[in-house]
């Protein structure tokens, strides 16, 4: 049988769709992405898909051409510097968390299951898919399409650790919140900041705020961050400028918060992301999945632990409880909307505690995590990934 573009792409969209809906039978606790790889990897064992699927459905050309570049652009576009610095000590314990995961990726990773399944590791524990697609990336260059694979059940898995070690840790603070009568009051937290008014330009009329003009300010973001990356040599990583890109024109209203969303591509882009999994997986036999079991555990549990570590040592310096400072790094497993499920969560789920005392611990951990997420997933994954990728191969 000839596999045409729409067949192919009907074919990723259904292999999702299917890991979606058992994903919702389980109310979210086992992953869509853990689902739809092991319906992939059965697809392709018995041939019943092409191995270049991802390649002849179009999508994964499109990946390349310009969707990674509008996906981190539009991320930047989502964050709120005015809550990133009111929420300085979680940016900061989170971003310790991460540096704690990379010594211990770089030392008793590689040490106990080499350089490449330690390193490739990595990134997608500390983010989300684009983390993913930027070290996949590397090992196809290389021709490990194994790797790649590898790193697409890491990036599956990381929620196995992440929700229950962050509940855990959520619980156990907010009791001992209570018991020392914290919530008597009205406000835990400080007032909100507002940093100066830095609109250089106006709101754009709805003559010039159609679609197609959205595309095209995604585009000249593009550019712009090409042109900066060009400008330094090379030094500062294009996935990087990218997202500096999408964070500074929106503070200066250029382009508009989630950007792509508003456009109406954002479903589109992320299909074509997840058609990435597809490229990693059909590479993969069932002696290679055996193989990689210890190491995609093995790499989780030190990813965790790094990130713990890191994160306990700079929250206890800045004031955080060490429960509190662990899962504002843990949020790096999570990403959003789970770090604000979890936070909801928690927070109703609490023994002896009144209404009103839950909504207070609601406006305690929520902002926290919420920030945790864009901090991990959004901003500081997509700079790790950018300087741990072309190390993988040394």
């Amino acid at each position: 049988m000839t596999w045409t573009p729409l067949m192919c792409f009907a074919t990723i969209v259904l292999v999702y769709c299917i890991g979606e809906y058992l994903s919702n039978l389980t109310k979210g606790f086992i992953s869509s992405m853990i689902f739809a790889s092991f319906i992939g990897m059965a697809l392709f064992w018995t041939d019943l898909i092409p191995k270049d699927i991802a390649t002849k459905s179009q999508l994964y050309p499109m990946l390349n051409a310009f969707v990674i570049a509008i996906l981190i652009i539009n991320m930047g576009t989502s964050i709120d510097l005015e809550q990133f610095i009111m929420e300085w000590r979680t940016v900061a314990t989170c971003v310790a968390g991460l540096i704690g995961l990379g010594v211990l990726a770089f030392t008793l990773g590689t040490a106990l299951f080499g350089r490449e399944y330690a390193l490739i590791a990595a990134p997608p524990i500390s983010g989300g898919a684009i983390a993913y697609n930027i070290v996949s990336e590397e090992a196809l260059a290389h021709g490990r399409g194994d790797l790649a694979g590898y790193a697409y059940l890491v990036l599956a898995y990381q929620k196995f650790i992440g929700m229950p070690v962050i509940s855990f840790c959520l619980k156990m603070e907010l009791k001992k919140m209570k018991e020392k009568n914290m919530f008597a009051g009205e406000k835990i937290d400080a007032a909100p900041f507002k940093l100066p008014e830095t609109k250089l330009f106006p709101d754009w009329p709805k003559t010039m705020d159609s679609n197609t003009w959205k595309y095209g300010r995604l585009g000249l973001a593009g550019i712009c961050a090409y042109l900066l990356t060009q400008l330094t040599g090379g030094a500062l990583n294009v996935n990087i400028s990218y997202l500096i890109m999408g964070i500074l024109l929106r503070k200066i209203n250029f382009l508009q918060k989630n950007s792509l969303q508003a456009a109406g591509g954002y479903g589109l882009c992320m299909m074509a992301m997840y058609a990435m999994m597809f490229n990693g997986l059909a590479s993969l036999t069932p002696a290679d999945l055996l193989r990689m079991i210890l190491p995609i555990i093995g790499m989780l549990v030190i990813g965790s632990i790094g990130i713990a570590i890191g994160s306990a040592i700079i929250g206890k310096l800045v004031g955080y409880p060490i429960p509190v400072a662990i899962a504002c790094g843990m949020t790096a497993l999570l990403g959003y909307p789970g770090t604000e499920i979890i936070s909801r969560e928690v927070c109703d789920t609490m023994e002896g505690f009144t209404d009103k005392e839950k909504a207070m611990a609601l406006d305690f951990v929520m902002p926290k995590m919420i920030i945790g997420g864009f901090t991990t997933v959004t901003v500081a994954s997509v700079v790790f990934a950018g300087i741990i990728a072309p190390m993988i191969f040394g």
